[in-house]
């Protein structure tokens, strides 16, 4: 498995110089240098969020680096899983992890490292982890250290008057960005109104994180892009920073270059195809804040073979959260992605969100447009029926507001188990 020998040397760094680490190790008589195999990691116990949160920061923290220190770098989650979490790492870490991510995608990997590089950022301002990420306050106080202008938008997106849109339009075009780093629910809102106003956006590379592109947003993005050489998806964390990003032949690969990766197995079963695995993931560069078999709570479907753009990184599907799947007899049974391949991305409608309100009852609330008829939902509503073998009620709404997460993204599957 790759970067097995760096996941070693960050144990023994862990067990030196981290006092959760140490505890951990000790507690559970774990003896490190026992530790020969990538089979024999399965002795240490997994950690995940609340370990850190429990831990923070003096726990979490390696030995000489503490809140003020100068090359220490602060992020906090968006708290689109329960309560925000914080966490701290060595600025030039992050860095490199991203160069290391971005070489799968060349547009995108070019107009990061172009000489003097303006990147606009537009997603919920919790994303955004700044405080001028305020709306309402002035372009100059919207530009980061690095030249990131954090683009205007209201933390309820689809309440974003058309005013600020207005003057988010105007602001791309007086800044000229070479990059954008983008929420694809709030760009493809965005570009709607660019098309509303008979505006084209700069033809610059699109890079989209924060939340998961669904197919309905990759159509409307591709209405002004070519997604084959302008576009990449980003997975990144506020742990971790980037930890996976999409290549020119729509594939997303993870950063083995950055990170170890294990591939844990799901107890559950899909009635769909699929190859489903919680992403775990260990740093190897002996940071100001180490994790050791981190599960992320992510799920994907794996894919083997080599990708046809040339690299030999692990290819997966995001599938989604845990919290987020659907579920049946209160087990996880169908991935947000599953239910959005099954959506897909029709030409009438603009923006959905199907929520589990029980076993057998969901609300469908769909935004279209001027090119929607009567039933064109009724396809979905079929294939939903027919997988879960049993009758469901499924309202349908047609609506013009869908309220955004309490974190500010945009969720458009939301299972039962979503707020626990």
């Amino acid at each position: 498995m790759k970067n097995f020998q760096g996941v070693l040397k960050e144990l023994e760094y862990s067990f030196e110089n981290v006092e959760f680490y140490q505890e951990l190790f000790y507690k559970t008589e774990v003896d490190i240098n026992k530790i020969k195999t990538p089979d024999d990691l399965e002795q240490i116990p997994f950690t995940s969020k609340i370990d850190y949160r429990r831990s923070f920061p003096k726990g979490t923290l390696a030995k000489g680096f503490n809140l003020s220190h100068p090359m220490i770098a602060s992020h906090r989650s968006s708290g689109s899983t329960g309560e925000r979490l914080t966490t701290l790492e060595i600025g030039m870490h992050l860095l490199d992890r991203a160069i290391s991510c971005a070489q799968i995608n060349p547009s995108i990997n070019n107009a990061f490292h172009k000489v003097g590089r303006k990147i606009a950022r537009y997603a919920a301002p919790n994303c955004s982890d700044v405080e001028c990420a305020n709306p309402n306050s002035s372009i100059e106080d919207r530009i980061l250290p690095d030249q990131t202008l954090v683009l205007p938008v209201y933390h309820d997106l689809l309440t974003t008057t058309e005013q600020m849109l207005d003057r988010t339009l105007e602001e791309i075009n007086e800044y000229q960005p070479d990059l954008f780093y983008v929420d694809p629910t709030h760009f493809a809102f965005l570009l709607r109104h660019y098309k509303k106003r008979g505006l084209t956006p700069p033809n610059i590379p699109v890079m989209v994180a924060y939340t998961g592109a669904t197919d309905c947003a990759r159509r409307q993005i591709a209405e002004f892009y070519d997604m084959n050489s302008m576009y990449g998806e980003l997975l990144s964390s506020t742990e971790f920073g980037w930890v996976a990003m999409e290549c020119n032949h729509g594939h997303l690969h993870a950063n083995d270059d950055s990170f170890f990766f294990e591939y844990v197995d799901v107890e559950f079963e899909s009635p769909l195809e699929n190859t489903f695995k919680e992403l775990c993931i260990s740093s190897i560069d002996q940071g100001a804040s180490p994790h050791i078999r981190y599960r992320t709570g992510d799920v994907a479907s794996v894919t083997e073979g080599p990708c046809d753009c040339g690299s030999d990184r692990v290819r997966f599907v995001m599938e989604g959260k845990f919290s987020q799947f659907l579920v049946k007899d209160g087990r996880p049974f169908i991935s947000p992605q599953q239910v959005d391949k099954m959506i897909g991305g029709p030409a009438w409608l603009d923006l959905y969100q199907l929520e589990q309100v029980k076993d057998t009852e969901f609300l469908l609330k769909i935004i279209a447009n001027d090119s929607y008829q009567q039933g064109d939902e009724a396809y979905f509503i079929e294939q939903l029926t027919d997988i879960y073998n049993t009758n469901l009620k499924v309202d349908v709404s047609f609506v013009d507001y869908i309220a955004s997460e309490r974190s500010g993204k945009y969720q458009f599957v939301r299972g039962l188990n979503n707020n626990v």
